[in-house]
């Protein structure tokens, strides 16, 4: 009886720690947004980079899957249980979760990081993908319940907008807003339709990962060399490049996919909303910012939305 309940995890201890490894995974994504910077100072192209740094996330999870078939087919056999099946995953779906979440949501975002500041790309990103996802869950997942869900998310959404107030976006960055506005789009189908696929027993987590960070990759690097060319490389940019597609690339996007499983798709939006904290944080230590008063109070409200809706909804859900 003891063995039984030790060797097992419990859903609230999977849900801890999907909650955890989604906040190391936004931690690490924040850390792109400064990385993207001092690559673009070496003069590569927003699709180049982004092709570049998921060509090499694809690279590396082919590996380590190539690695671990190559360990099990050394070890000795383990039982299967009667009743797994494999499931495939239709090539349509994998080639719309390419599309949507790297072509549009990272090679638009890539773009736009080009035209805009890390912290005015955040705050556009926090408020743009949570309202684009609003918009799916209300027309397609219907996992919002309760009045106080939405007013955690308005409130977040409202700490952001207060953050940047008064919003001084000069006429040459509207088409950077134009670009990351887009690409939340992407995000939000492509987190939608994850969510829809893991919940209804369609597909793999490692299915969602790998083959359409392919086809993204694939895609952003053919624009890139057509409208871009080919950059002049060096060892940092190289350096950049290769962090950007193992930690932040293959790792964390694993992480990322694993905790959707256990977590709603709302509950991902908003965690990941917390990156307008430390992408801020960041700026302050290594951009040397400088946050004035309402700024604070923006972030503090952001924070405490995020917390509130975490421990609702996980008070909310049965025991």
């Amino acid at each position: 009886m003891t063995k039984n309940n030790t060797s097992r995890f419990s859903n609230k201890d999977y849900y801890f720690l999907a909650i955890g490894a989604a906040l190391l995974v936004t931690l690490l994504w924040s850390t792109s947004y400064i990385l993207n910077k001092m690559a673009f100072q070496h003069h590569i192209g927003p699709f180049t980079l982004a092709g570049l740094r998921y060509s090499v996330s694809a690279i590396t999870l082919v590996l380590v899957r190539l690695i671990l078939v190559n360990r099990n087919s050394i070890a000795p056999k383990r039982r299967v249980q009667k009743g797994t099946v494999r499931i495939q995953l239709r090539p349509y779906y994998i080639v719309i979760l390419g599309v949507t979440g790297y072509l549009m949501a990272q090679g638009l975002q890539y773009s736009g990081q080009m035209l805009i500041t890390p912290t005015q790309t955040s705050m556009i990103l926090s408020v743009g993908n949570t309202v684009a996802l609003i918009v799916l869950d209300v027309c397609w997942l219907k996992e919002l319940r309760g009045r106080s869900s939405f007013l955690g998310i308005v409130a977040a959404m409202a700490g952001a907008v207060v953050f940047y107030f008064p919003w001084d976006f000069e006429r040459t960055h509207f088409g950077g807003i134009v670009l990351i506005l887009t690409s939340c789009a992407g995000y939000a189908i492509h987190l939608a339709l994850t969510r829809h696929l893991l919940k209804n027993g369609k597909a793999n987590p490692d299915d969602l990962v790998l083959m359409p960070m392919g086809i993204g990759a694939i895609g952003m690097l053919v624009i890139g060399l057509i409208f871009e060319g080919l950059p002049s490389f060096s060892w940092p940019l190289v350096g950049i490049i290769l962090w950007l597609g193992i930690i932040n690339g293959s790792i964390a996007f694993s992480l990322w996919t694993w905790s959707q499983k256990h977590l709603r798709a709302y509950e991902n939006s908003l965690i990941n909303n917390l990156m307008l904290l430390e992408v801020a944080v960041l700026d302050v230590i290594i951009l040397h910012r400088n946050l004035s008063v309402v700024e604070v109070v923006g972030l503090l409200i952001v924070g405490l939305a995020v917390v509130f809706v975490q421990i609702y909804s996980h008070l909310k859900r049965p025991t």
